[in-house]
C-alpha cells in the first residue's frame, strides 16, 4: 500500500475525531471520562491536542524530517550521498504495549507503526481501555486493509505466559510504562526482540527573572493550561516550575498561579480523583501545611475542594509528585542551581517550559540539552508537542525501519567526477 494512501487513510481519522460534534467521538469520550476520572472536558481537550497531530500535513513532515524522502517506503530511492539506491522496510510484527494515562495517547504509536508499514498488536491499559479499539475501528471503516493490520487486545500485567506467546511473535516491542514494568518485560523478551521503549519522565518549567518582571500575569495564566491539560498525568507536563527569584516574590506569584489555576478549573475542571490519590493530595497539602508554620519562605494556596494546590519549596525533592494539579514553585538564583537540582534526574528528563529574554535563549538551550532535556517551548505551550518532536530525543518514525542500500553496483550509473 502506498505510503500516501496510508497517510490519506490516517488523515481522514484524524479529521473525524478532531470534530467535537462527531457522535462515535462524544461516546468514547464519555467512556473514557468514566473510566479515568477525567472531567469530559479534560478528554476532550486531550482529544483535541492529541489527534490534530495526525493530519497528512503533520505526517509528511514528520517523514521528511526523520527519513528525508518518503518514497524510501515505497521502493528504491537514488541517493546522491550514496550514489546508489536505498529502501527501508518496517517491522514485520510490532507489539505495543500502550498508556493509559492520557486521553487519545494510544494512537501516536498505531500511527507511527503504520508510517512504518507495519503490522501491530496493541495491548490496552486497565485504567483506559476504550480509546485504542475505537480509534483502529475508524480506520477499518476508512481503510479495511489498514484496520486488518491492528489488533486491538489485553491481558493481565501478571499474565506473563500471554506476553511471551505474544512476544515470540514480533520483532518489535513498544513499551510505555514505570521503570520496574519495564524491567520486567525487559526479562521475558527474548534477545532477537527489539525493545522500543518510553519510561516515565520529569517535566519542569524554568522562568528567568527578566522574563518574570515584564509578564506575571500571563505566565501564571500559561502555568495554569500547563498543570490542567491532563492533570499532569502526562509525562510532557510540569510537576514544578523553577523561578529565578527571591522566595517572597515567588510566594507573591504562586498566589497568581492559583486563582489562574481557580479560573481554570472552571473551564476545565479535573473530575474526579480516585480515593488512594484524593488522599495523597490532601496528605501532601497537610505535610506543606507544616512546612508553611515553620518557614516562611514558603506557602501554600489550594482551593477548598481538591482542584488544584500550589505549594512553594527550597528544593526540587522526589520528581514522583503528587500530580493531579499539585505544582510546586521553586525560587532559584539561575540556571547553575536549576542543573543542580536536576542533575539526580537527568535520565529521567523530558520536557521544560521556558520562559525567557530572546538573549537568554540560546545559553538555557544548551544548558538543558546538555542535562538530557528533549524538548523545550514556551510556558503554556507543555501538553501541545507536535509529532516532528523527537519524543525522548528519538526519531521514532525512523528508528522502526531498517535500511537496505545498494552501491558499487555496476548497473548504477557511474558517478561524474
Amino acid at each position: 500500500m502506498p505510503i500516501a494512501q496510508i497517510i490519506d487513510a490516517i488523515d481522514c481519522a484524524a479529521t473525524k475525531w478532531c470534530n467535537p460534534a462527531w457522535p462515535e467521538r462524544i461516546a468514547c469520550r464519555d467512556r473514557v471520562a468514566q473510566f479515568t476520572g477525567f472531567s469530559p472536558e479534560v478528554v476532550d481537550r486531550s482529544f483535541d491536542l492529541e489527534l490534530r497531530n495526525y493530519r497528512a500535513d503533520s505526517l509528511w513532515r514528520v517523514l521528511r524530517r526523520e527519513i528525508g524522502d518518503p518514497g524510501v517506503l515505497d521502493g528504491a530511492v537514488f541517493d546522491i550521498n550514496l550514489w546508489g539506491y536505498t529502501t527501508a522496510v518496517g517491522p514485520n510484527l510490532v507489539a505495543a504495549i500502550l498508556s493509559g494515562n492520557v486521553p487519545g495517547l494510544p494512537a501516536l504509536s498505531i500511527v507511527r507503526v503504520l508510517l512504518a508499514k507495519a503490522p501491530m498488536i496493541a495491548k490496552v491499559a486497565s485504567g483506559e481501555p476504550c480509546f485504542a479499539a475505537e480509534f483502529v475501528r475508524s480506520l477499518h471503516k476508512i481503510s479495511p486493509v489498514l484496520g486488518d493490520a491492528l489488533l486491538v487486545t489485553y491481558w493481565r500485567s501478571d499474565e506473563t505466559e500471554q506476553l511471551r506467546e505474544v512476544t515470540t511473535e514480533v520483532d518489535t516491542v513498544i513499551a510505555y510504562g514505570g521503570i520496574p514494568a519495564l524491567k520486567a518485560l525487559r526479562a521475558v523478551l527474548p534477545p532477537s526482540v527489539r525493545l522500543l521503549e518510553h519510561s516515565h519522565k520529569l517535566s519542569v518549567g524554568y522562568i528567568t527573572r527578566d522574563h518574570l518582571a515584564l509578564e506575571q500575569s500571563r505566565l501564571a495564566k500559561a502555568i495554569a493550561i500547563d498543570i490542567s491539560t491532563f492533570n499532569q498525568q502526562a509525562c510532557i507536563t510540569p510537576q514544578a516550575y523553577f523561578i529565578q527569584d527571591e522566595a517572597g516574590t515567588v510566594a507573591s506569584f504562586a498566589t497568581m498561579v492559583a486563582a489562574a489555576l481557580e479560573a481554570m478549573s472552571r473551564k476545565l475542571p479535573l473530575g474526579t480523583l480516585s480515593l488512594s490519590c484524593a488522599a495523597a493530595v490532601r496528605l501532601a497539602r497537610l505535610d506543606n501545611s507544616w512546612v508553611t508554620a515553620i518557614d516562611a519562605n514558603t506557602s501554600l494556596e489550594h482551593d477548598k475542594g481538591l482542584e488544584f494546590t500550589v505549594t512553594t519549596a527550597a528544593t526540587l525533592g522526589q520528581y514522583e509528585s503528587i500530580r493531579n494539579r499539585f505544582l510546586c514553585l521553586i525560587p532559584v538564583s539561575g540556571i547553575d542551581d536549576v542543573v543542580a537540582q536536576l542533575a539526580p534526574w537527568r535520565s529521567h528528563l523530558q520536557n521544560v517550559g521556558l520562559g525567557c529574554e530572546p538573549t537568554e535563549l540560546t545559553p538555557l538551550l544548551h544548558q538543558f540539552s546538555r542535562i538530557g532535556v528533549s524538548r523545550i517551548c514556551s510556558p503554556g505551550r507543555m501538553a501541545e508537542p507536535s509529532m516532528m518532536w523527537c519524543h525522548d530525543g528519538r526519531t521514532c518514525v525512523a528508528e522502526l525501519l531498517r535500511w537496505c542500500d545498494v552501491e558499487m553496483h555496476e548497473l548504477i550509473p557511474k558517478h561524474e567526477s
